[in-house]
């Protein structure tokens, strides 16, 4: 979704959206419009029209790539292309900020549905769908994660928090593990299931248990080990000091220990008052928890927001 502008008449603003991902067995159930000159869109399709093939091989025919809709649509356009995510994510006609936004805009709705109560494995696979977008685009555009890092904000709730774990968390995996689309994909999953074990339990101040029980449920969905292993063991520290088993230095599973600081620096930079920026985040985790983490993964860390 592109950079919003503001129509004089009515001051409502608008966003290119791509052409894939549009036509689907329903009606468009938002109005879509067609930009006509600077700050100028005519409607083209109104709300619950039909939307086919023909219509999209007409624009293309006639040289347009995209249309626009209203931002107060985007929830419902993300509901809309998630079935095409990936091949949203392929098309270039659109700027790489541009697909972050309808990435992080679609990601962040699926967390929101998959952290809304104990998951099933028909809410793991539509995550995972998502993950393997978020790996493809990664390893394919070499500013991807640079664009989805620059929509980052201090998270609010268990879906934004799990979220921004999971983003960072396949930043780092690049970084240390050199990123093959297995190995992000297991990692964006890890982040984004790692607190599993909170949904039913967000009104307990101090929940230690949420690890082992979240790995067991996991276990229960039949998600990858490593995954069930990050959610068990991302409060386990470098220096043995960690929980629930007191693991320490290689003892704790790599890709538990990528989310375990991933989630701590988070929680700092999203919870620290005064609000702090990412480098203040990063120099308070550093001083805070000395010894705590691989050193190696620190410094990766702070290689990602470079």
């Amino acid at each position: 979704m592109p950079s919003a502008a503001t129509s004089p008449e009515s001051l409502t603003t608008y966003s290119a959206v791509s052409l894939v991902g549009l036509v689907a067995k329903d009606a468009v159930p938002f109005p879509l419009y067609v930009g006509t000159a600077s700050n100028t869109w005519v409607l083209y399709r109104p709300a619950a029209a039909a939307l086919d093939e023909s219509h999209v091989g007409r624009l293309q025919a006639e040289g347009m790539a995209q249309l626009f809709i209203r931002d107060a649509d985007r929830g419902a356009y993300f509901q809309r292309v998630e079935h095409a995510l990936d091949q949203v994510m392929l098309d270039r006609a659109l700027p790489i900020e541009r697909r972050a936004e309808v990435l992080t805009g679609v990601s962040l709705r699926v967390a929101e549905d998959l952290l809304a109560g104990p998951p099933d494995r028909a809410a793991v696979q539509r995550a995972q769908k998502v993950m393997m977008a978020t790996s493809g685009l990664l390893l394919r555009e070499q500013q991807g994660f640079a664009a989805i890092r620059r929509l980052m904000s201090a998270s609010q709730g268990l879906a934004a928090h799990s979220l921004t774990v999971s983003f960072l968390s396949m930043g780092l995996a690049r970084v240390i593990l050199g990123g093959d689309g297995g190995t992000l994909l297991q990692a964006g999953l890890a982040g984004l299931l790692h607190d599993v074990g909170e949904v039913g339990h967000e009104d307990l101040d101090h929940d230690p248990e949420h690890t082992l029980r979240g790995a067991e449920y996991l276990r229960g969905l039949g998600v990858p080990t490593p995954v069930v292993e990050a959610a068990r063991s991302h409060h386990e520290r470098w220096d043995g000091s960690g929980f629930p088993a007191g693991l320490k230095a290689a003892a704790i599973p790599e890709l538990a220990r990528i989310v375990g600081i991933v989630d701590t620096f988070d929680k700092i930079y999203s919870t620290q008052q005064p609000k702090v920026g990412v480098f203040d985040a990063l120099r308070i985790l550093a001083a805070a928890y000395r010894g705590c983490f691989d050193e190696r993964l620190a410094l990766g860390l702070v290689k990602l927001f470079r």
